[in-house]
């Protein structure tokens, strides 16, 4: 009796030990799970469910796609459909698939931006709700030559070759309902809402819009809650005040755009005055990329004698390039045409060649707020060259 007894104890004894080192089990797996998807140091795990679907999603900082990797843009610009006369431009008649193969190939990009124009796509003032077909249709033709790539595509509203508002209006409202109803489907078509945001500083009229000048302005939440109402769900950019440049940490911060999967777009490009050194790009938008936790890329940038312009460009061009590399954010380079990120033969008839580069290569370097693209000189200056090298080093 006293035999089976002890044997009881020992039989529940064992069990009790059992029980506790499968809670202390789970307990360890639950903290370790937890560190894995919250610690800064292992950025490039996901919360969200997997999918076979291709979709990105923002958590905090990160971009991630949907099978939990993390994604940081990096690409290039094509001008191949914002001009007004699209049909007949020089960038329409050089966006061939070669074009978008070496966007893949030679620049190492993982996106390609679309600067398109709400003109071209609504050309009939008489009747202004009525679509270009044409132009939609090379719109298409962009998102599934670029997919065809394994890339990804950004449609940029662009305003300036057209009727240059310097905020959105509410015909830009319809202009996405339109795209974004089109092509919500598709998650790897992102929208960037509006380019370059100009000649005002009130960060509530970007953010909520109101009448400036007597003219009605629609701001950033509104251009984001109308593209929602349609159910798209894709990744949407948005551009800070002065020309994309400005996203100052003690004003910006009080001024986050509300909804999921919401990326800023930074156009620093350099001057003299105001954007010529560290502490200058820290101050106008470096601060609220280290200290926000919200997601940030160079939507937009180049270095050439007519985009911004710094007169040191071959000293300060990489500075800056290390300065955007440390902060680990991408960069979408402006753009593959004669003058920007390439050089011509100097025959504008003659096919684009997308591996002859810009570099600053001269003894002289002079800005020209007058110069337009394309720009057909072969010595044209500019960072193709820096540029490249740091996609290739940066681009998966």
């Amino acid at each position: 009796m006293f035999i089976g007894r002890t044997k009881r104890a020992w039989l529940l004894l064992l069990i009790l030990v059992l029980i506790l080192a499968s809670l202390v089990a789970t307990i360890r797996l639950t903290a370790h799970s937890e560190a894995v998807f919250s610690s800064p140091a292992t950025p490039t795990v996901s919360k969200h469910r997997l999918s076979p679907i291709p979709s990105y999603s923002v958590e905090g900082r990160m971009i991630f796609d949907n099978q939990g990797k993390l994604y940081v843009p990096y690409g290039v610009h094509s001008t191949a459909l914002f001009q007004p006369d699209w049909r007949h431009s020089l960038d329409y008649k050089n966006f061939t698939r070669d074009q978008i193969k070496a966007a893949r190939t030679f620049w190492h990009s993982n996106v390609i931006t679309f600067q398109i124009s709400r003109e071209n796509l609504f050309p009939d003032r008489q009747h202004p709700t009525t679509l270009d077909g044409d132009y939609l249709a090379a719109m298409d033709r962009a998102v599934s030559w670029t997919t065809q790539e394994h890339m990804n595509v950004i449609f940029n509203l662009q305003t300036e070759a057209s009727s240059n508002e310097m905020m959105a209006t509410p015909a830009d409202m319809t202009f996405w309902w339109v795209v974004a109803g089109r092509y919500k489907e598709n998650q790897k078509v992102f929208f960037d809402i509006f380019n370059e945001p100009r000649n005002f500083y009130d960060w509530n009229l970007w953010q909520n819009g109101g009448v400036r000048d007597g003219v009605q302005y629609v701001g950033m939440q509104q251009l984001v809650d109308a593209i929602r109402q349609t159910g798209a769900q894709n990744l949407i950019l948005a551009q800070g005040q002065g020309a994309g440049e400005s996203f100052d940490y003690d004003n910006f911060r009080d001024h986050l755009l509300k909804g999921a999967n919401i990326v800023y777009a930074i156009h620093p490009y350099l001057n003299n005055t105001q954007h010529a050194t560290r502490d200058d790009w820290e101050s106008w938008w470096g601060l609220s990329v280290r200290k926000l936790d919200v997601p940030f890329v160079i939507g937009e940038w180049n270095e050439t004698p007519g985009s911004g312009c710094i007169a040191n460009a071959g000293t300060v061009v990489p500075q800056f390039l290390t300065y955007v590399q440390a902060l680990h954010i991408g960069l979408i380079a402006w753009a593959l045409t004669p003058g920007a990120l390439i050089r011509s033969d100097g025959a504008g008839d003659a096919s684009w060649d997308w591996t002859n580069l810009t570099s600053f290569d001269t003894p002289t370097y002079a800005c020209n707020d007058e110069m337009n693209y394309p720009y057909f000189d072969p010595q044209a200056q500019g960072a193709g060259q820096l540029l490249l090298q740091f996609l290739r080093t940066n681009s998966p």
